[in-house]
């Protein structure tokens, strides 16, 4: 069998399942608490490539709420944190929310105004600006709303 080296110079083997690089990853949250860790950090405690590690949080994240843990969250300043703390779960969030408003925002701007304008009968624009423009007013709200 081939191994790979983890980003802490230690090796493990490859093809094993997520679920295998999720409990590894889960320990190393819960041994982090309440503080985060980084990805570098995460690949030393768990002797993970980053490839590895990121199929563990990506696991993790499938299955937290059938397992009742609390969501793999991630911020610069803390890294990745199995927080039981709701208003780390919501900065996460509204994180996300702003990610995606701005990437609905550059679809609309980037591609589908010169689209509009240059085709402007065209029936599949307009009805994806219409819809989009829905979609991007509840990712503002969302991303700004106070609790």
């Amino acid at each position: 069998m081939r191994t790979s080296p983890s980003c802490c110079g230690a090796s493990t083997g490859r093809g094993l399942p997520a679920h295998v690089h999720g409990e590894a990853v889960r320990k190393a949250l819960i041994e982090a608490r309440p503080a985060g860790a980084s990805l570098a950090q995460m690949c030393r405690s768990t002797k993970r490539t980053p490839a590895q590690v990121w199929a563990g949080i990506r696991y993790l994240r499938k299955i937290a709420a059938k397992e009742g843990l609390p969501p793999v969250t991630h911020s610069r300043s803390e890294g990745f944190q199995l927080s039981e703390d709701p208003q780390v779960w919501v900065a996460y969030e509204r994180a996300i929310f702003m990610t995606e408003l701005h990437r609905i925002t550059n679809v609309i701007a980037q591609i589908l105004a010169p689209h509009a304008k240059r085709a402007p009968s065209d029936e599949w624009v307009r009805l994806v600006l219409e819809q989009l423009g829905g979609v991007k007013a509840t990712f503002e709200v969302l991303a700004r709303m106070e609790r």
